[in-house]
């Protein structure tokens, strides 16, 4: 075996890592993830995580294959739903969700070293590992990656930083960006043939960086015939990737995601095809979307460089030169949704406030995270995990998709949530054009939900144009869901007990249509979201929808959520979730009853009325409003605004706020009374309502600070003060005077505006 340029760190990174832990950063293809776990598995286990599966599983045959042992005895992985090795194995390669597991369960005691590879992916599970780590110093830490800040984690982990060499030949740039002004997937599959025609010429096979499975897919159908074509990426068996390690005598090209950029070296490259495309999360409001969007520079140099192993090599860029992409790719820290960050950190007994994060999550984005998982019933009022927050945190998937499969244990509708969990949880697409045949569209009833539902159960790929490959992974996922949940107690359901699973699990997948025009958005209350092509939803028919899933697209200001599958739904059924707020839509008192109209308003609209006698906190708003318009103890609204103001005002007088708006404290006021019922208005009398009057020698410095009147002479003015706004209104009551009272005979209220009122029009006679 050809000595690899790794091994001349290895007595400095034994001596190192002997004294506390190591920083190691080494090109791609230098031999770390490979060499490093064997010179530790010489001093006792190690646990190595990698942050791919695809990864996790080629490396660990590789260590497996070059110790000359079978995979699964010394050398084994583990990563979900797949296990190759047994108590012997002394170095274990697993992804960070198991690592996770293993620290909870008190695992990851049995091992000496941890290592975590390809640090520079920074995901959740790896910057968590990380502080977890860092804060017990145990186990022994090994933290590596192609391209890293080594100094700075050093610094931070309290570690030495060793830095690698490689051997890399120089790539040359072109530029082959067609018609496009910046990465892009329309037209990609032409613009990659036209660079592999461009590439015929040069040396060693080809690999194209593609951001999906999809995209793989399509060119892969472009190409084949004219070069033996080899697929990369996270869904394939170890048996399938044991392929790109085995070149033949054809020339090839690999059609790889973003695995290939760092994870593995493919060997005999020298031309790489980048489409500058991946897929990755954009946190919007407390949740993570999947976005495609270019890549950063610092990818786009790792991916060239893959063209530069054997000797000079070329990388073809399928976009303009004159592009700027960004340095470097935020941590998923700052762009994703942190619910999964504070999941598994509560699980591990860890506050994430407390913990020593390499980048701190921004408060906002924990705030938002924290009520999410309130909202999923993951912690209690006091931020402490409950025991779904435990089921949530052992289970194989998302926390929403988790938390809707519990919701459909407990209501008995596991027979329709489990097929749509697993087809929700794939990230390809599973429903394709529409068949010609209207009998084999699955989306005849307009509904994704029930579409992706049969699609799971009963569909056939050719006749139901289908995704193959979506439909074998969303199956795979499916029968992993049906071991971890109990179909007792399931039972036949229809669409309605599927809609009340789905609004008890996810309360704000309910939308509602806001049409402008000829255009129509769905809304919740936040952010309105438009409705993607490739939905089965009619617009026109449908006035409120759940949304299953939704997907970003674009970037900066042209960035748009786009819903790809939703479920339509009466918007009754919104009301019978009890969905939305309760409001008062108008009062009337009569023969000494109050009758409301009560109003339900969800997303800006009113989804329901209803007429009777308020109770509760509608009780109280309603007998406020009736006080206020003086129906209710006449007399006493303009009592009430006095002494309000004169109170408020006294306050100011000694230093203090200002008290809230008299609508807010005549509330105060009558839930402090103990009113419940408008029963309780028999107990009330108008001096209860009213702010206790002011001692004679506060009320007589408050006349000579603010004096409830002006007189000019030929004109009488009233003062209304705010003290909220610290608005003082003047309001002429006699006097024929047209022209504003001179400046020199207003108060002096400094902090204050002056207004005059006269004939409906107000204009400021001083400023603040």
């Amino acid at each position: 075996m050809t000595r690899l340029p790794i091994e001349d760190l290895r007595s400095d990174f034994e001596e190192a890592i002997s004294n506390g832990p190591v920083v190691l950063s080494a090109p791609t293809g230098s031999g770390k993830s490979t060499q490093v776990p064997r010179w530790l598995m010489r001093q006792g286990r190690v646990l190595v995580v990698e942050p791919r599966r695809v990864a996790c599983r080629a490396l660990a045959s590789r260590v497996a294959s070059l110790e000359g042992c079978t995979l699964g005895g010394p050398v084994g992985y583990a990563v979900r739903d797949e296990r190759r090795a047994s108590r012997d194995t002394a170095a274990l390669f697993v992804t960070p969700g198991v690592a996770l597991r293993m620290l909870r369960g008190g695992d990851l005691a049995r091992y000496e070293t941890l290592v975590l590879d390809e640090f520079h992916e920074r995901n959740l599970d790896l910057d968590l590992l990380l502080a977890l780590v860092t804060r017990s110093r145990s186990p022994r830490l090994v933290v590596m990656s192609a391209t890293l800040a080594g100094d700075r984690i050093a610094g931070h982990i309290g570690g030495v930083h060793l830095s690698g060499e490689g051997r890399l030949y120089p790539v040359s740039r072109q530029y082959l960006p067609g018609r496009c002004d910046e990465p892009d997937i329309r037209g990609l599959e032409g613009r990659v043939c036209t660079a592999l025609k461009a590439a015929a010429n040069d040396p060693g096979d080809v690999l194209v960086f593609l951001p999906g499975k999809g995209e793989i897919a399509s060119v892969a159908a472009a190409v084949q015939g004219d070069w033996e074509v080899v697929t990369l990426h996270g869904g394939l068996t170890l048996k399938q990737q044991t392929r790109i390690f085995s070149p033949t005598d054809r020339r090839r090209v690999i059609l790889s995601t973003n695995v290939a950029e760092t994870s593995l070296t493919v060997p005999r490259i020298g031309v790489v095809i980048d489409s500058g495309l991946v897929r990755r999360t954009h946190y919007h409001q407390g949740r993570a979307y999947l976005t495609l969007t270019p890549i950063a520079a610092d990818s786009a140099e790792q991916r060239a460089g893959r063209a530069g192993r054997l000797g000079p090599g070329v990388c073809y860029r399928l976009w303009p030169e004159r592009l700027s992409l960004l340095q470097s790719t935020p941590p998923e820290i700052h762009r994703e949704s942190l619910v999964p960050l504070l999941l598994a950190a509560q699980a591990c007994g860890a506050s994430p406030e407390t913990l020593p994060f390499l980048d701190p999550p921004r408060p906002y984005a924990v705030n938002d995270a924290m009520e999410q998982l309130r909202l999923l019933g993951a912690i209690d009022p006091d931020g402490q995990l409950t025991p779904r927050g435990e089921s949530l945190f052992g289970l194989p998937l998302d926390a929403h998709l988790g938390r809707l499969l519990i919701e459909a244990g407990s209501r008995g509708t596991l027979d329709m949530a489990l097929p749509l969990a697993a087809a929700l949880a794939i990230p390809r697409r599973l429903l394709l054009s529409r068949p010609e045949d209207p009998e084999d569209d699955l989306r005849d009833a307009g509904c994704d939900a029930t579409a992706l539902i049969k699609a799971v159960q009963d569909g056939e790929p050719r006749r139901h144009h289908l995704d193959a490959v979506a439909l074998r992974d969303a199956r795979q996922v499916a029968r992993r869901f049906r071991g971890l949940f109990s179909q007792a107690g399931s039972k036949a359901t229809n669409r309605a007990d599927l809609a009340m699973t789905l609004l008890a699990a996810w309360p704000d997948c309910a939308h509602l249509a806001r049409r402008r025009k000829r255009q129509t958005a769905w809304s919740n209350g936040g952010t309105e979201l438009a409705l993607g092509r490739e939905t089965a939803i009619n617009p026109e028919k449908a006035e409120a929808i759940l949304v299953l899933e939704s997907r970003a697209f674009g970037q900066g200001r042209k960035r748009q959520l786009v819903i790809t599958a939703a479920m339509p739904v009466p918007i009754a059924w919104l009301v019978r979730a009890g969905l939305g707020r309760e409001r008062l839509g108008g009062v009337v008192y009569k023969r000494r009853t109050i009758m409301a109209k009560i109003e339900r308003v969800y997303a800006g609209r009113v989804i329901a009325t209803r007429e009777e006698t308020p109770q509760g906190a509608l009780a109280r708003e309603a007998t406020r409003d009736l006080i206020l318009r003086g129906r209710i103890f006449p007399g006493t609204a303009e009592a009430l605004q006095t002494r309000h103001a004169a109170s408020s005002l006294a306050a100011q007088l000694d230093g203090g706020a200002a008290s809230p708006p008299l609508a807010d404290w005549l509330l105060e006021r009558l839930e402090t009374l103990g009113m419940t019922t408008v029963e309780d208005l028999e107990l009330l009398e108008p001096d209860d309502v009213l702010p206790a009057p002011l001692p004679a020698h506060i009320a007589e410095a408050l006349t000579r600070r603010y004096p409830p009147e002006l007189s000019i002479g030929d004109a009488r003015y009233r003062i209304a003060y705010d003290p909220a706004k610290r608005e003082a209104t003047l309001e002429q009551i006699s006097g024929q005077r047209k022209s504003p009272p001179p400046d020199h005979y207003l108060p002096r209220l400094p902090g204050w505006r002056l207004l005059l009122s006269h004939k409906n029009r107000v204009r400021t006679l001083r400023g603040r």
